[in-house]
C-alpha cells in the first residue's frame, strides 16, 4: 500500500483517538458528579447531644424514601416571630452553624437548621429530587414541633442559606411560598457551574439541577419578596458574577451586597456583622 492511499485511515484513526481522548474529561464530568457537588459528613460520638443539652433545641426525626432523617430546632421554640429554614453548603452539617446562630441570628426566631440526605444523621444519597422530598417532610413536622399548623403562613416564614445550601433553601421558597430569605454565594445554576468549571457550555450532561435563576423567577411571579444575597468579590468556588446575574434578572426582588475581598468559606466568620444585619432586616419584614 503506497503512503497517500494510507493517508485517509490514518487520519480517520487520529480523528477517533482525538475524540476518544476529548471525550474521557465528559464522561468523567458525567459519572462523577454527585461527588463533585456533595461532600458528605457524619455527626461524631455525641455531637447531636451536646448540641441539645446546649441550646434547648430538638431533633425533629422522620423518613423519606432514602431512610431515617433528622433535623434540628434551636432558638425560640415557644412563642416564634418567625421560623427559618437553615442549610450549609456542600461540606458542612447542619450543627456546623448552631453557635452562630446562637450569638448572632435574631433571638426572637426559630431556626431549622436542615441537612441533605446522606449527611449528618440522615441516611441515603442527594440528588435535588431527594432533597425536595426531605424538605417537604420536615417543615410541617418542624411547625407542628413549634406549635403552628402544619400548612404554615408563608408571611412567617424565611430561608438562609450558603452556597448549595441557598439552592436548598430556594427548592423550600418554591414548595411552600417563601418570599424572603438571605443567600451567601449562591450560584445561578448547576448548568453555570459546569460551564464555568469545564470551560464549555454543558448543560445537557448535567443531571443534578439546581436552578436558582429559575426558583428566583418563580418567587418573582408569586408577589412581593426581597432575598439579600451576599456574596465576596474575590470568591474562588463560585464566582460573584453569578450573584450579578441573579440580581441582572431579578432586580426588583434581590438586594446584592458585594464583599470586598470577600471568599467563599469565611464570610460567615469575617463578616458576620453584615450577615447579622441581613438576618436582621429580613426578620423584620
Amino acid at each position: 500500500m503506497s503512503p497517500k492511499s494510507s493517508l485517509p485511515g490514518l487520519l480517520g484513526r487520529s480523528l477517533i483517538l482525538l475524540i476518544v481522548i476529548a471525550s474521557v474529561p465528559l464522561l468523567l464530568f458525567v459519572g462523577c458528579q454527585s461527588k463533585l457537588i456533595y461532600h458528605p459528613r457524619p455527626y461524631g460520638l455525641g455531637t447531636t447531644a451536646q448540641w441539645q443539652n446546649e441550646s434547648q433545641g430538638r431533633p425533629i426525626s422522620y423518613r423519606t424514601s432514602q431512610g431515617n432523617q433528622r433535623a434540628f430546632l434551636q432558638g425560640n421554640l415557644k412563642s416564634p416571630k418567625n421560623l427559618w429554614i437553615l442549610c450549609g453548603g456542600n461540606g458542612t452539617i447542619a450543627l456546623d452553624w448552631a453557635k452562630w446562630l446562637e450569638q448572632n441570628a435574631p433571638r426572637e426566631d426559630a431556626w431549622l437548621l436542615f441537612d441533605f440526605p446522606g449527611y449528618g444523621d440522615c441516611e441515603g444519597s442527594s440528588t435535588p429530587e431527594r432533597i425536595r422530598e426531605s424538605l417537604v417532610k420536615v417543615l410541617p413536622l418542624a411547625c407542628k414541633e413549634i406549635g403552628w399548623s402544619e400548612r404554615p403562613d408563608p408571611k412567617r416564614l424565611r430561608f438562609f442559606g450558603h452556597s448549595l445550601g441557598a439552592a436548598t433553601c430556594l427548592i423550600a421558597a418554591s414548595e411552600f411560598s417563601i418570599q424572603k430569605g438571605v443567600l451567601i454565594a449562591p450560584f445561578s445554576s448547576t448548568m453555570d457551574m459546569a460551564h464555568h468549571m469545564m470551560g464549555v457550555p454543558l448543560g445537557p450532561f448535567v443531571w443534578q439541577r439546581f436552578d436558582n435563576s429559575a426558583r428566583l423567577a418563580e418567587l418573582a411571579a408569586r408577589g412581593p419578596g426581597k432575598v439579600i444575597v451576599l456574596h465576596g468579590t474575590e470568591d474562588e468556588v463560585i464566582p460573584f458574577a453569578m450573584s450579578q446575574k441573579l440580581k441582572l434578572l431579578q432586580n426588583e426582588i434581590v438586594d446584592l451586597r458585594a464583599i470586598p475581598r470577600g471568599r467563599h468559606n469565611d464570610l460567615q466568620e469575617k463578616n458576620t456583622k453584615e450577615i447579622a444585619a441581613a438576618l436582621r432586616q429580613i426578620s423584620d419584614l
